[in-house]
C-alpha cells in the first residue's frame, strides 16, 4: 500500500465531489499506523466519516483526491480483472474494532493508537494476502478471528463490505481500481423488512 498525502482545503474538497457525477465519493485522509496501511479516515457522501484499512499491499491511494466508490463482497485487484472474496475473519476483526472490542481481545486497554492500527492492518494482510508478520498483536487478532468463527461465535461477513474506490467516471474498469477498504453498511432490520412485505402485500389487495 502507498500513501500520498496532499492538503487540500473543505471548499475545493467539496467542489470537487460536486463534480464527480451521482455516484457517492469518498476522501480519505491519513490517520495512526506506520504500516504504509491503515488507519485512513474516510470521509463519504453516502455511509458518513469513518476510520477504515486497506486490503491490498500493491495498490495506492492518494490523500484528498476524489474517489467514486462501489459496495460488495470482492476484493478488487488493479489491472487484473480479477476478485477474491472477503475473508470471515477479516470481517471479524473490522467489526471489534468499529465497536471498540480490539482493545478487550489484545487484553491491552491502553494500547497506542498507532500499536492497535499496525496490529490490525498487519491481521487484516496476514487473512486476506497470507501477508507474513511477526507482530504479535495481529497475530493475537487473527487467531480470535479463527476461534469466533471455530466455536460458532461468528460467521459470515456481518455488515461488513468492501468498499471498491474507482478513479471518477470509471467504476467497473480494472485499470482504473484503486485500493479497496472497508466499510460498515447497516443491514435491514427483521422488522423493517417484515414492514416492506405488509406494504407490498397491502398493495397487491388494493389492486
Amino acid at each position: 500500500m502507498f500513501k500520498n498525502s496532499k492538503t487540500l482545503s473543505c471548499t475545493l474538497l467539496a467542489a470537487t465531489a460536486a463534480m464527480a457525477g451521482a455516484e457517492p465519493t469518498v476522501v480519505f485522509s491519513d490517520g495512526p499506523g506506520s504500516t504504509q496501511g491503515g488507519i485512513y479516515r474516510a470521509a463519504t457522501t453516502a455511509h458518513g466519516s469513518f476510520d477504515t484499512f486497506c486490503l491490498e499491499t500493491g495498490e495506492g491511494l492518494s490523500f484528498g483526491f476524489v474517489f467514486e466508490y462501489t459496495l460488495g463482497t470482492d476484493i478488487q485487484f488493479q489491472g487484473q480483472g480479477q476478485v477474491n472474496p472477503l475473508d470471515a475473519e477479516t470481517a471479524f476483526v473490522y467489526t471489534r474494532f468499529r465497536d471498540g472490542e480490539i482493545r478487550d481481545i489484545l487484553g491491552k486497554p491502553n494500547l497506542p493508537d498507532q500499536d492497535l492500527a499496525n496490529a490490525v492492518q498487519l491481521a487484516i494482510w496476514n487473512i486476506e494476502e497470507g501477508l507474513a508478520t511477526n507482530n504479535a498483536d495481529a497475530l493475537k487478532l487473527v487467531q480470535a478471528a479463527d476461534d469466533a468463527i471455530g466455536g460458532g461465535q461468528w460467521s459470515g461477513l456481518g455488515s461488513v463490505r468492501v468498499m471498491s474506490n474507482w478513479n471518477p467516471g470509471h467504476i467497473g474498469d480494472p485499470a482504473h481500481a484503486k485500493q479497496d477498504t472497508l466499510v460498515i453498511v447497516p443491514l435491514p432490520s427483521s422488522g423493517a423488512i417484515a414492514g416492506c412485505g405488509l406494504l407490498i402485500l397491502g398493495a397487491r389487495r388494493r389492486r
